[in-house]
C-alpha cells in the first residue's frame, strides 16, 4: 500500500469524527475575531459612542468597586476605554470562593450596564467549549486531529492544486461537493495549519504541566512568573492600609514608557497590607503584544519591579498574538473571519462528500451523520442568532440576564438537535425548514435591533460612518438573504441506486 493510499483512510476518518466539533471551535473562532464590536452592538448604551474619552477614570472605577462589593476579594482588574471598547471594564475574583464577577460602565453616565454575555461568549467557547480545564482539553485535541487531516489531505490530493481552479456545482452531488472541499481547503490551506498548530502550542503548558510542577515543586505560579520575567510578593496576612491612587500610577506608568497607554491594571490581593498594582502596557498595533509592565505597592505607589519579558516567552506571546487576531486592524480581522468561514465551508463540504459516496451502498452510521450534520452546521448558527435576539428582547433589569441569554442560546440549539435526531429520514426537508429558520431570524435581526436600539440601527450607524457598528447588521443581512435563497431553492431530483435485497443483506 502505497503512502497515498494508506493516508486515505486517515484523512477520511481523522477528519469526519472531529469534523462537527471543529466546526464549532472554527465557527466560534471567527465570531470571536470581532468580540469587541459584538460585545458593542450587545449593548445599546455604546451605539452612539466611538471615542475613547469617558466620564470615569481608575479611581472612580475602584470607589464603585469597593462600595458594591463587599466580600475580600483575591484580586481585580479593570482596562480603560480603547478604539475598539470605549468604556471601562471591571472585573474581580472572590478570596477563597474563586468567584468572579465583571461589570461595564456606560462612559456617558458612569453607570454599569445591564448585564449581557458579550462578544466574549464566543471567544470562551472557542477555546475550551465553557467546559473550563476539560474543555481545554478536548478543544487542543481536536486542533491535533485538524492538524493530522491537514496533513494527510496534501498527501492525498495529488493534484491539489489543479483542483483548486476547478468547481463544478452542476455536477453530479457527490463531485460538486468534493470540488467545493477542495476549493474551501486549499484558499485557507497555510491560514488552517498555522491557526492550528498555534492554537494547540499556546496551551502546551496547559496541556502538559508534569515538567513545570516537578520543577517548581508542584507551584505553577513560580513557573509562570519565571518565564515571563513577572513580579509578585506573597500575601503577610496583615491588614491593608489606605489603597494610593490608580490614577497616579498610571501617570507614572505613561511617563517612563514615554507616552506608551496602559491595558491591563491588576490588583493583587487588596485586602492585604502586600497589596501590588500592575499595570501593562498596551499596543493593538503589533502581533505579538508587549509584556513591559509596572509593578507598584499598592498604599504607596512606589515602583517595586519593572517586567522585561525573556525572548523566548516574547516569541511565545507573538504566537499567541497570531492566532488571536488583535493586530492590523479590521482588515486583518476581516481577512481572518473570511479564512475561518473558508474552514467551516470545508468541513461542511466534506462531511457532504462522505455522505454522497455512501448512500447509494446504504452505508451504516447514514442516519448518525446526518442528524449530526443538521444539528451542529445548522443548530449552531441558530442558537448563535437567537442569542442575538435574546440579547434584544430581555428586559435590562431582569435578574442574572447573562445567565438567561446562555440558556436561550442552549435551549435553542438542542431544540434543533432534537429536530435533527427526529427527522434524519427526511433531512433534505428538514434542511430547507432549518435554511428557513436561519433566513428569518438573520433578516429579520436588524429589523428588531432598529426597533429596540434606534441609535444603533443601519442607516443611523451608516450615517454617523459608523462602518463596524453597520457591519454587523450588513452581515447578518447577506448571510439571512442567502439562508432565504437556500431555502427557496429545490434540490435538482436525483436518481439514488436503490440497492437489492442481497445487497442490503451483505452490507457492512
Amino acid at each position: 500500500m502505497s503512502l497515498r493510499q494508506s493516508m486515505a483512510g486517515l484523512h477520511t476518518w481523522g477528519g469526519l469524527l472531529p469534523s462537527w466539533l471543529l466546526f464549532v471551535i472554527l465557527f466560534a473562532g471567527t465570531l470571536a475575531c470581532f468580540d469587541k464590536e459584538l460585545e458593542r452592538w450587545m449593548r445599546p448604551a455604546l451605539h452612539a459612542t466611538t471615542a475613547t474619552s469617558s466620564s470615569l477614570d481608575a479611581d472612580h472605577v475602584k470607589q464603585w468597586l469597593e462600595a458594591n462589593v463587599k466580600e475580600p476579594l483575591h484580586a481585580y482588574w479593570l482596562h480603560g476605554p480603547t478604539e475598539r471598547e470605549p468604556y471601562w471594564r471591571l472585573g474581580w475574583e472572590k478570596d477563597g470562593s474563586g468567584e468572579r464577577g465583571r461589570v461595564v460602565f456606560d462612559p456617558a453616565s458612569g453607570e454599569p450596564m445591564p448585564e449581557t454575555l458579550g462578544g466574549e461568549f464566543f471567544f470562551t467557547l472557542h477555546y475550551n467549549l465553557h467546559a473550563g480545564q476539560v474543555g481545554m482539553y478536548i478543544v487542543g485535541l481536536a486542533g491535533m486531529f485538524m492538524l493530522v487531516a491537514l496533513v494527510s489531505g496534501i498527501i492525498v490530493h495529488r493534484r491539489i492544486f489543479k483542483d483548486f481552479f476547478t468547481l463544478r456545482p452542476q455536477a453530479n452531488g457527490q463531485r460538486a461537493w468534493l470540488d467545493a472541499h477542495n476549493l474551501f481547503g486549499v484558499i485557507g490551506l497555510p491560514f488552517h495549519l498555522i491557526l492550528a498548530y498555534t492554537g494547540v502550542a499556546v496551551f502546551v503548558a496547559s496541556y502538559m504541566p508534569a515538567g513545570a510542577l516537578v520543577a517548581y515543586d508542584g507551584n505553577p505560579l513560580a513557573f509562570y512568573e519565571e518565564v515571563q520575567g513577572g513580579y509578585h510578593r506573597n500575601e503577610l496576612d496583615q491588614p491593608a492600609g489606605t489603597m494610593g491612587s490608580i490614577d497616579g500610577m498610571i501617570r507614572d506608568a505613561r511617563q517612563r514608557w514615554e507616552g506608551g497607554e496602559p491595558g491591563w491594571i491588576i490588583v493583587e490581593h487588596p485586602f492585604d497590607a502586600s497589596a501590588v498594582v500592575s499595570i501593562r502596557q498596551l499596543d493593538p498595533s503589533r502581533i505579538g503584544s508587549p509584556q513591559d509592565a509596572l509593578h507598584y505597592d499598592a498604599f504607596t505607589g512606589e515602583l517595586l519591579h519593572q517586567q522585561q519579558a525573556p525572548a523566548a516567552y516574547e516569541a511565545y506571546t507573538w504566537l499567541v498574538g497570531l492566532h488571536m487576531a488583535q493586530f492590523g486592524g479590521q482588515i486583518v480581522r476581516v481577512l481572518y473571519g473570511l479564512l475561518g468561514l473558508a474552514g467551516c465551508a470545508m468541513l461542511v463540504a466534506g462531511s457532504a462528500v462522505w455522505l454522497r459516496k455512501r448512500e447509494a451502498r446504504q452505508s451504516s452510521g447514514l442516519q448518525v451523520v446526518r442528524a449530526l450534520n443538521s444539528a451542529v452546521f445548522f443548530g449552531l448558527p441558530i442558537a448563535s442568532l437567537t442569542l442575538l435576539w435574546a440579547n434584544r428582547l430581555l428586559p435590562d433589569d431582569l435578574p442574572a440576564r447573562a445567565a438567561t441569554e446562555a440558556w436561550c442560546f442552549a435551549l435553542s440549539w438542542l431544540v434543533v438537535a432534537a429536530l435533527a435526531v427526529l427527522g434524519y429520514q427526511r433531512s433534505t426537508q428538514l434542511q430547507r425548514h432549518l435554511f428557513a429558520l436561519l433566513a428569518v431570524l438573520a433578516l429579520g435581526l436588524p429589523i428588531l435591533n432598529g426597533l429596540t436600539a434606534p441609535q444603533g440601527h443601519l442607516f443611523a450607524s451608516l450615517g454617523r460612518g459608523d462602518l463596524t457598528l453597520a457591519g454587523i447588521d450588513l452581515v447578518v443581512l447577506v448571510a439571512g438573504a442567502l439562508c432565504a435563497w437556500r431555502a427557496c431553492t429545490r434540490p435538482a431530483t436525483q436518481q439514488h441506486l436503490r440497492p437489492t435485497r442481497h445487497a442490503q443483506e451483505v452490507a457492512p
